[in-house]
């Protein structure tokens, strides 16, 4: 007797869904419930010259000695063809009076103004703290790649405030 995979259909008065799908869609919801600071990591081409940034929320500490930082990419994110190994980059973690800036570089092809320098580090003035990096690995997991960071130089600003996200919306600490 072989084993072949069940094909489950959950009937939910709109559409018909599979089981995959409901796991998929359910875990979505549950991770937009999951609150996280607001990052815009950004690398500069060594060839042209030009930036490349995106919004990403899944920013984690991997390690304090020595300083290693991760982060995910889904496999359409503007920057990740120029992180290759060693490249430097800078993650920027936003305040939150940034979330204009959050929601233009979450658009895979950002419109406006440049926030970044037009020479050197891409590191946004304003941002809680600008983390200069070079990539260390980047991991296939998925759909998606994680990279890992190590963090070169770490810049703290005065801004009090940082910008989260949480339920699909930027948001402000209430402190």
């Amino acid at each position: 007797m072989s084993k072949r995979p069940i094909d489950v259909r959950i009937r939910t008065g709109r559409e018909e869904v599979s089981e995959g799908q409901a796991r998929s869609e359910a875990f979505r919801e549950a991770m937009a419930r999951w609150v996280s600071g607001v990052t815009i990591v950004a690398v500069r081409d060594p060839d042209d010259g030009k930036l490349h940034g995106t919004t990403v929320g899944s920013l984690i500490s991997v390690s304090a000695d020595p300083p290693r930082i991760a982060f995910s990419l889904g496999p359409g994110a503007q920057v990740l063809p120029f992180l290759p190994e060693d490249r430097p980059f800078v993650v920027n973690i936003l305040s939150a009076g940034q979330a204009g800036l959050a929601t233009r570089y979450a658009d895979a092809f950002p419109i406006g103004p440049s926030p970044f320098p037009d020479e050197g580090a891409p590191a946004i003035p304003g941002a809680q703290a600008n983390l200069f990096c070079a990539v260390e690995q980047v991991v296939s997991v998925g759909s998606s790649r994680l990279v890992l960071g190590r963090v070169e130089k770490a810049q703290i600003s005065d801004e009090e405030e940082p910008l989260v996200y949480w339920n699909r919306d930027y948001r402000q600490l209430g402190g």
